[in-house]
């Protein structure tokens, strides 16, 4: 039975990843190894269901612009009722994510997708960022970072972040623009956000 964001369920799964930290450096976990034994552990325990074949909530390799030839896609798409909410990006586990391309390739994702939140993630390190305007930089928009040896605060960041409840109600969308507002002391407007833009924004911030 799948657990619906149980923080004490959720707290056995970060456990059980940090404590397993060596084995998966022994291992030398790519991505896809990454993915089945860090992430969708997470996911899962925080309410997502990736084998319901009726929602396909966790849709895995998705195409970010259907309409494109080229074959790009993003690891993860959580969907509710087959509107995307949130697209995650997989990286392997000794992969260094403050590459200026992997912040670049997700923030070509979320727009072209129409998406307002994207997690970049190498297992260990979850990057949160808020994409709706085009004039903000990529770096101002993240809005939380989670390091699961951090236990003091990963177990309630995922639950506030990636919780499927709060996904789906919009506290995510709210609290992560409040996040990103107050940081750089902007007003938002309401604009959604597309392919012109994002091709911007990523000249803008490399």
């Amino acid at each position: 039975m799948l657990e619906q964001n149980n923080p004490e369920h959720l707290k056995q799964i970060i456990d059980h990843i940090v404590k397993s930290t060596q084995i998966i450096e022994d291992q030398d976990f790519d991505e896809t190894a990454t993915k089945q034994f860090v992430v969708l552990p997470i996911l899962r325990a925080l309410g997502w269901d990736d084998r319901n074949l009726e929602t396909l909530e966790v849709l895995p390799e998705i195409s970010t612009d259907p309409e494109s030839r080229k074959q790009m896609k993003v690891d993860y798409a959580l969907r509710h009722e087959e509107k995307i909410l949130v697209l995650i990006e997989c990286k392997r586990w000794r992969e260094n994510l403050e590459k200026p391309e992997h912040h670049e390739q997700l923030a070509n994702y979320i727009f072209q997708r129409g998406v307002d939140i994207g997690v970049l993630t190498n297992g260990k390190t979850w990057h949160f960022y808020f994409a709706y305007k085009t004039h903000v930089l990529w770096r101002d928009r993240k809005f939380c970072t989670i390091e699961l040896n951090n236990q003091q605060e990963t177990v309630g960041n995922f639950q506030n972040y990636l919780s499927k409840v709060k996904v789906i109600d919009g506290s995510v969308k709210t609290e992560a623009e409040k996040i990103v507002s107050e940081h750089l002391d902007i007003q938002w407007d309401p604009e959604p956000p597309s392919p012109e833009g994002s091709e911007k924004f990523i000249r803008e911030d490399t």
